[in-house]
Order: structure tokens, then sequence, then C-alpha cells
């Protein structure tokens, strides 16, 4: 009886030990996990989202130099300086269009810059007019008549055949006006996210669940997230590519002047691999791909290699979009569905991962 009373007295402290163990395995486990999603956080504000901003405006910057530049000496090889500058410039802002939420959307720094399509018919009777054409009164025009598109008119031209020769002095001070209107916006987009400013997003992000008064929980930061990424792929699937598609009207393209068009949506899906990956630039942090990885190896594997999919499909568009929506409808529809595809992965799987797995 004695030895039947030791061993079972040794049996409940083994269990009582196996069970302390756990707890603690599980304890450092839950903040192990905390620490990778606020280093994803930190690392989503401060590799990708303040380096692009400040990308954007380092790039308009530019392009309101060579504005200048052509102004006081309108040769054509100075308006292909504005136009190099403006695709440039165009990348960097159509990247970010993956994680397009805070202040971009509140303070409507999107409608502002990149307002599409645009009416050729709205801009000439503006140019035509007697109507002052400042910094002042450009920013108070129809967001149609401003911003990227604006300019992409005056320095392209329909089928983007124009020549420095036959830029008015008119549409000189209207260029002027329009690209340092837009160099001021990406300069209160920049600010609006960077650390030094008093009120920063930054810090609504990385102070998610502690103290953020716009995000209650780091969920509700990758909800965002996710939810930008998913909207950008429909954007530009159903809405970019699908309007002038449908209407058979070039028109419609986002950036018919200067044919950038296929370049445009396939950066808006580069923005999506980068807000993956918390990427920019060459620099990289941690992830929201390190930390669905870090649970669902087959799931991470899937979004990624789905993300690159739909930025490879591009290259079946192999002419302009102007007239690949005459000439390539097929190839079109198999780059949507590549999109379409991602899109609802994002919706479906890494939302419900976001909501299982991450429970601050």
């Amino acid at each position: 009886m004695k030895n039947i009373y030791i061993i079972s007295a040794m049996l409940v402290l083994a269990t009582a030990l196996g069970c302390k163990k756990d707890s603690t395995s599980s304890n450092g486990n839950a903040t192990a996990q905390a620490t990778l999603e606020q280093n994803v956080l930190n690392d989503f504000a401060n590799v990708l989202v303040n380096p692009d901003y400040r990308d954007i405006q380092a790039k308009a910057l530019i392009m309101n130099n060579a504005v200048v530049t052509f102004n006081a000496n309108p040769t054509d090889a100075n308006l292909a300086a504005i136009r190099a500058a403006w695709k440039n410039t165009r990348a960097a802002w159509e990247s970010c269009e993956g994680f397009l939420f805070g202040p971009v959307e509140d303070f409507d720094y999107d409608p502002t810059m990149d307002d599409w399509p645009v009416n050729k018919a709205d801009l000439d009777a503006l140019l035509s007019s007697s109507n002052p054409l400042q910094v002042s009164d450009v920013d108070q025009l129809g967001t149609t008549l401003k911003g990227f598109h604006a300019i992409e008119y005056v320095i392209f031209g329909v089928g983007g055949t124009q020549k420095a020769a036959n830029i008015t002095d008119r549409d000189k001070v209207y260029l002027a006006s329009l690209t340092q209107s837009l160099y001021n916006t990406t300069t209160e987009l920049r600010n609006s996210w960077h650390p030094s400013q008093s009120g920063n997003f930054t810090l609504q992000i990385v102070n998610a669940g502690k103290g953020s008064t716009r995000f209650e929980t780091r969920q509700a930061v990758f909800l965002a997230l996710v939810g930008s990424m998913a909207d950008i792929c429909n954007e530009v699937a159903n809405e970019k590519m699908q309007t002038p598609l449908a209407a058979k009207d070039s028109t419609l393209d986002e950036s018919s002047f200067s044919h950038n068009s296929v370049n445009d949506f396939r950066n808006n899906i580069t923005g999506v691999l980068n807000a993956y990956k918390s990427q920019y630039n060459g620099t990289s942090g941690h992830s929201l791909s390190e930390l669905v990885a870090s649970k669902n190896a087959s799931l991470d594997n899937k979004i990624q290699s789905q993300i690159n999919a739909a930025i490879a499909s591009f290259s079946i568009i192999t002419t302009t979009y102007e007239q690949a929506i005459y000439t390539q409808q097929n190839q079109i529809k198999t780059v949507q569905n590549a999109i379409t595809t991602l899109q609802a992965t994002l919706e479906g799987d890494l939302t419900t991962f976001i909501q299982t797995n991450i429970k601050d």
C-alpha cells in the first residue's frame, strides 16, 4: 500500500509539473505572437508607408522642377524630362494604392491627385477661358481638372503626340500650377504619416490596441490593410480595366494620354505585394507574410503565388491598353481573372486567418 501511495503521489506531481510546463509554453507562444504582430505594424509604417510617401513627394518635386526648367526653355528634350518625372512619380503613387487607408482617404488626397477619367472637353474649355490659373485657383478646381491626369494631358496630349512648340503660355501657367499643387498635396500626405509631425498617423498604427484612437486592436489594423489590398484588386480588375473594355472607349482608360495604363495597373498589384511583404525599394521588414507563414505556410505560399501570378500576367498584354481593349480582349480577361482570384483569397482565406489568429 505504501508503494502505491508513493507512485500515486509521483503521478500527481508529474501531472502538475506537466501542466505548469504547458502553461509556460503557451504564455511564451502568446508573447512571441504579440511581439511579431507589433513588429509587423511597426515595419508596415516605417519600412513601407513612410518611405513610399517620402518617395512620392521627392519625385513630385523633381517633376515640379522639370516644369520650371521647361517653362524657361521649352524644348522637346525638356518636355521629355517632365514626362519621365511624371511616370516616376506615378509609379510611386500607384504602388501606394495597395494600402489606401488613413489620411489619404480621410482628407481626399487620392481624388485630389488622381481622379479619372478626365474629360478633354472640360480641360480645353478651362484652357480657352480667362479664368485665373494660379496655384490657389487650381486648388479650387474639380478633381478631374487637376492632379496627375490634368498634367498628363498638357505634357502628352491626345495619343502622346504633344510637342513643346504647341504648349502655349497659358498651358505653361496651368502646368506650373498643377505640378506645384500636386507637390503640395504629396507633402501633406507625407506629413500626415511622418513620425516627426504632431498627430501623425504612424502613431495610430504602432499604438493599435494600446491607446490608438483609430484602432482599438491590432486586429483592426490588419483587417484595414487586407481590406485595402482587396479593394485595389477589385478596382483594377472591375473598374480600371473593365470600364473602358465594356464601353470599347479608350478615353475611359486611367492614363490614356501617356499610354501608361498597363504600368499603372501592374504597379497597383505590386503595391499589394509590397503591403503583404512590408517592402519598398529593396528594403523589407517584418510582414503580414511572415505572420501568416508562422501559422499557415501553405496559405502564405498560396497568397504569394497568386500575387506574383497576377503581376506576371500583365506581360501577355503586348500593346497599349488603349489598343488592347479592341485587339487583346482575351488577354485582358486572363489578367482580370488572375486579379479576381487573388482578391477572393484576400477577402476569404486571409481575412479569416486574421479574424481567427489575431486575438488582441
